[in-house]
């Protein structure tokens, strides 16, 4: 598509024989004419709703995690990246480099870092994309079941303090499995080791399948 206008970008040494592009999205004026609203993440207090003496954690990652969406078409003309040096000369990326154009500019696709919404659209995304993969809840062979919904709220009748204020309460009684995310990084939480295994791999499976990266390489056992 047409390129109105471009974004800076500087390389930064990776090992000792890699480069990684930064593409530098704050300076290239964009931001000048965007507005995000403030969004809130989730924080170890929320965490807490789901764990009891003796529940697993685990880690879960999203790789690339604002590539994963497409940025709003309007905006594309206006992110644009010189690769005239980023060509390819090998015989094996003709085909590729043929699909690119002759032109010495291409524009994102996807969100990028430096955009001032970026961060607000991907995590509403990936939001709707785990109560997607939650399923259904009366089903019990869903790791993410629940049956009901209880409140231990403080000064009320029966309160406990050793207990969450609010409770997702699971057919047998113990509280239901829950994905906290924190952008590209997520904590799986549940009552015992198979289900909270089994809660990560739906979370990352149902992922994958909507075209959403996961890292698998960097979750971790429930502890």
């Amino acid at each position: 598509g047409p390129v109105v206008s471009g974004t800076h970008y500087f390389s930064v040494p990776k090992g000792l024989d890699d480069i990684r592009m930064v593409y530098n999205g704050t300076s290239c004026g964009l931001n000048d004419v965007l507005w995000a609203p403030r969004f809130g993440l989730p924080t170890v207090k929320q965490t807490l709703r789901a764990l009891l003496l003796g529940y697993l954690q685990c880690d879960l990652d999203v790789a690339e995690q604002f590539p994963n969406y497409y940025l709003h078409e309007d905006l594309r003309q206006y992110s644009g990246v010189d690769v005239r040096e980023v060509r390819s000369t090998d015989p094996s990326d003709a085909d590729w480099e043929a699909e690119r154009g002759p032109g010495p500019w291409e524009r994102w696709e996807r969100n990028w870092m430096g955009l001032r919404d970026s961060p607000y659209r991907s995590q509403q995304w990936q939001v709707r994309l785990k109560f997607e993969v939650y399923g259904d809840r009366k089903n019990t062979a869903n790791p993410f079941h629940w049956d009901r919904v209880e409140f231990n709220l403080p000064g009320s009748k029966g309160y406990r303090s050793d207990l969450p204020w609010v409770m997702k309460i699971r057919s047998d009684g113990h509280l239901a499995a829950e994905i906290y995310e924190y952008v590209d990084d997520g904590r799986g939480t549940g009552h015992s080791r198979d289900i909270t295994w089994r809660a990560a791999r739906a979370y990352g499976s149902g992922c994958s399948r909507r075209g959403v990266q996961d890292a698998s390489r960097k979750r971790t056992s429930p502890t």
